[in-house]
């Protein structure tokens, strides 16, 4: 199982111990890079974060297991464990995994009580059936006694779920119940600016790393005294971990893993587009019933042979500008948010028959990437960005396009270590998701070669539904948008170790289309903020 996952927010609620079980159920390869891991735990706070916001305490809670889980029992078993350079990186993981106890601590009552409430709904309905079928079994010969009253659905605990829709069915909707939540956040980011507090320091409490200076071996020793007659043992092994580097103990803690469902998804083929897109358009200006988000331009991800991963940003002046008009900004959002009120179905499964989470992407953004793109595909060079975007009532919503520091030729584009390093801290400070990558093939077809399949495996790490486009301007289909398949693709190119700039693998159908029938869809009008943090 991948470290996200989908999340519905009607989906019952979970005892606590069946939180921390599902938690502990994920896939770790030590052949991956341990710098990929340490950002994909990373992301795993920022999803914690965003559940929280949502009001779903546990998927929050199953992230922040996950989390200790990762950082406790499966970093020691990366063979870079030890290596000095990521020392200060596991040592602040650390502190996020002892910080973020109190917080579970508080959430676990309120988890428990849910729980409680919908055990004893689920009894009533029992009940219920029950006498339904003992006055259909009495009076058979009439028709009227087949119809069966609601029972469950009346429940006030389902009263409080939000109603299920399609985000690419209704994506009129969701694109407005995106702006809604996006300006209502960016409403509270901006009253905490005014109240003198750095975003930084905002996204440091989120994940509960504040107080770095408080005590560490007695801390986790007092939390754990308090906690032997809990049910999380979860996390009651990942605290003891914080003190236990046995191998043995990382060992008990990881619980019986289920069989995956074997139900299967196929996408089709990347069809023939009847039509090019113009991409040398001048900077795009939207019409009448279009608006795109105001913000920073976005960044491009890094293709390494093994190790392409997302940058990350440094502290600098961003050059940003809007990509999606001069609407006129609207007031501020009330504090109470409309995502509450519904949740998006998954749109698709993995062919292991995982569901994927709909990804809505501005139709908008392939242009304005091409538009920046323009002058090193004049000169046949590759342009790379990175797609960043927030979760929203179980649904992705791409709102960012990042294009870090970089290194082009005519077959490759990589990020910059410094590029690397700032795209990262921008999502951070920011709580966005890295959601994909997009990048130009200036003079080939539309298709993921050997290093692009390395480059989008580490994005689906950190995020099963991150996606991979490629723009080849000069051919039909001129686009493509893509993910790998989970089997075979991912876990083949995961454990891939050949070192050649393009080399072949032998396993088939290693990457599939993603649009709709598949897990993307596109927003009209979703508006996107483009942030591009290269130096030239």
């Amino acid at each position: 199982m991948a470290l996200s996952r989908h999340h519905h927010a009607a989906m019952r609620p979970l005892s606590v111990k069946e939180i921390s079980a599902q938690a502990s159920q994920f896939d770790f390869t030590p052949h991956v890079a341990l710098q990929k891991w340490i950002r994909a735990a990373k992301m795993l706070l920022t999803e914690a974060a965003i559940c929280e916001q949502d009001g779903n305490l546990q998927m929050a809670y199953l992230y922040l297991v996950r989390h200790a889980e990762l950082v406790l029992d499966k970093f020691p078993l990366h063979p870079d464990y030890r290596d000095p350079l990521y020392k200060h990186e596991l040592q602040e993981a650390k502190r996020h995994v002892r910080h973020n106890f109190e917080r579970l601590d508080t959430w676990r009552p309120r988890l428990i009580e849910q729980y409680e409430r919908f055990e004893s709904s689920m009894e009533r309905r029992r009940v219920e059936n029950r006498r339904v079928e003992q006055e259909r079994e009495a009076s058979r010969s009439s028709t009227q006694s087949s119809s069966r009253r609601p029972s469950m659905f009346e429940d006030d605990f389902y009263d409080d779920q939000g109603q299920s829709l399609d985000a690419g069915d209704d994506s009129a909707l969701a694109v407005d119940l995106a702006h809604r939540e996006i300006r209502r956040r960016d409403a509270t980011r901006q009253s905490t600016r005014q109240a003198g507090i750095s975003p930084a320091t905002v996204a440091s409490r989120r994940r509960g790393t504040v107080e770095l200076d408080t005590d560490r071996g007695g801390y986790v020793d007092a939390r754990l005294d308090r906690r032997q007659d809990s049910r999380d043992s979860g996390v009651q092994e990942a605290g003891r971990h914080l003190q236990d580097d046995s191998r043995q103990g990382r060992a008990n803690l990881i619980p019986a893993r289920r069989s995956a469902p074997s139900r299967t998804y196929d996408y089709p083929a990347v069809p023939a587009r009847e039509e090019t897109m113009d991409w040398r358009m001048p900077s795009l200006q939207p019409s009448s019933g279009r608006r795109t988000l105001d913000g920073p331009p976005p960044a491009r991800p890094a293709k390494d042979q093994h190790d392409a991963f997302t940058p990350a940003l440094p502290p600098k002046q961003f050059e940003s500008y809007s990509r999606s008009g001069t609407a006129t900004p609207s007031p501020p959002p009330p504090p109470t948010s409309d995502a509450l009120r519904y949740t998006f179905k998954p749109s698709a499964y993995t062919e292991a028959g995982d569901p994927l989470r709909t990804v809505m992407l501005p139709p908008e953004l392939r242009r304005e990437f091409m538009n920046l793109a323009d002058p090193n595909t004049q000169r046949n060079l590759e342009t790379c960005g990175i797609l960043c975007g927030t979760l929203i009532s179980n649904a992705l919503f791409i709102n960012h396009l990042i294009i870090p520091d970089q290194k082009s030729t005519s077959d490759t584009c990589d990020t910059t270590e410094e590029g690397d390093t700032a795209l990262f801290d921008y999502c951070d400070s920011r709580d966005l998701l890295v959601c994909g990558w997009i990048h130009t093939h200036p003079t080939q077809s539309c298709f993921l070669s050997s290093r692009d399949l390395h480059t989008s495996s580490g994005y689906q790490i950190m995020l099963p539904e991150a996606i991979s486009i490629v723009c080849a301007p000069r051919h039909n289909p001129d686009f493509g948008i893509f993910r790998l398949t989970a089997p075979p693709g991912l876990p083949a190119v995961l454990n891939c170790h050949q070192q050649g700039l393009f080399h072949p693998h032998a396993e088939t159908d290693l990457y599939t289309d993603a649009l709709r029938p598949g897990h993307v869809a596109e927003g009209p009008g979703l508006r996107f903020e483009v942030i591009d943090l290269r130096k030239s």
